[in-house]
């Protein structure tokens, strides 16, 4: 009767307790890939560079620039980069016909990250700190603040590890000197 009545508890509590044969999608997804080399289109250190021609903005002067933007970043995951970056533009000018040239600048240093929306279209944002340089003929005067910097981009040909994009990007600079922006569109290389 003992015996009999082990062998009911036994299957009842069989009934109850019990493994579940779902698989964690997650779980499956990382151990599949844990001895792979990965095949995404970016991964490790990424470089990046963009010559553009831009508009820089301040105190209601607007002016034609030459900018540049260099990126140095790590992949996050198959489509987040984190970045440090430098972006910057130089408004050469005159106050007379006879005078020498001048030169104000914009210059920011920022860290942010570059997402993939589409597997060759990236949005990108940043906040850091930022400097614009003025020179009204007695010397140059230097206003640091607080800048931020928002781009966009499309990859336009890669070559294995290289890509020739096409890109564009805004900064602005809060500085005791005032707002400055600067804006601008032109052709990027990386190295992914």
């Amino acid at each position: 009767m003992k015996a009999l009545a082990i062998v009911a508890l036994i299957t009842g509590l069989g009934g109850i307790v019990h493994a579940d044969d779902a698989v964690d999608p997650n779980a499956a997804q990382s151990a599949g890939d844990a001895n792979l080399e990965t095949k995404a289109p970016r991964a490790g250190i990424t470089f990046a560079g963009a010559l553009a021609g831009g508009i820089i903005i301040s105190k209601g002067k607007t002016a034609t620039v030459p900018a540049v933007s260099l990126r140095l970043g790590h992949v996050a995951t198959a489509t987040t980069i984190v970045t440090v970056e430098l972006v910057g533009g130089t408004y050469a000018h005159k106050q007379s016909m006879t005078g020498g040239t001048l030169i104000d600048s914009q210059l920011s240093l920022v860290v942010g990250g570059q997402v993939y929306i589409a597997p060759s279209v990236w949005l990108r944002g940043a906040g850091g700190i930022g400097s614009h340089t003025t020179d009204d003929g007695t010397g140059q005067t230097p206003h640091g603040g607080l800048s931020g910097v928002f781009g966009a981009g499309i990859d336009l040909v890669r070559w294995h590890y290289v890509v020739l994009g096409l890109e564009g990007f805004y900064s602005g600079t809060f500085a005791k000197g005032g707002y400055t922006s600067l804006g601008g569109v032109g052709l990027g290389l990386s190295y992914y």
